[in-house]
């Protein structure tokens, strides 16, 4: 079995899972992630949420884990966009707007990057209150240059905790990380 093929197993089986709610998907591939992670949710939602650090990176992120443009080079958050089947909405947790969208059971809400909240005490708090509030019946959250972060505490918070190896399927990014001392 493909590294791909077991993370679209376990997210697949989270999002079919009715006693799980939140899951964090960490990993060193950020694009095979946000590619399996999006692709499972386009296989069972219609509708979703991203929230984001940065509005301004999002398409970029999205467009070049796809090698696709499948967003304008900006995007909006009083828009909706399609993905795949889903009508997806897109805003800014590290920002302070009137309407950001809490999502209800018809929805999935995926947080992505998330690493720069994990750093930093005082918007770590605000941000598992936000994961709290959030009302869409799946939340997952996507981390980034995970290396980077020196104490982990959000596993506590998630009901599931699934780490996307890239062994197999892309060991030049193990490679690299190994030697540049990332890992």
């Amino acid at each position: 079995m493909t590294d791909e093929q077991k993370a679209i197993d376990v997210i697949t089986n989270f999002l079919n899972d009715t006693d799980k709610r939140t899951m964090l998907v960490r990993g060193y591939d950020n694009e095979a992630k946000l590619i399996a992670t999006l692709s499972c949710l386009n296989q069972v939602f219609n509708k979703g949420i991203i929230r984001t650090g940065s509005m301004s990176d999002m398409s970029y992120h999205i467009n070049r884990a796809f090698n696709k443009d499948l967003l304008p080079n900006s995007i909006k958050s009083t828009a909706i966009y399609k993905l795949g089947k889903m009508s997806v909405n897109f805003s800014s947790y590290a920002t302070h707007t009137q309407n950001n969208p809490k999502g209800n059971e018809d929805t999935f809400t995926l947080f992505y990057p998330v690493e720069s909240v994990l750093k930093n005490s005082k918007r770590y708090n605000k941000f598992l209150d936000e994961i709290k509030c959030t009302q869409s019946r799946k939340i997952i959250l996507i981390t980034t240059n995970e290396w980077g972060i020196e104490e982990w505490d959000i596993e506590n918070h998630v009901d599931e905790n699934f780490f996307y190896s890239v062994e197999n399927d892309n060991p030049q990014i193990m490679k690299n990380l190994r030697s540049n001392g990332a890992i």
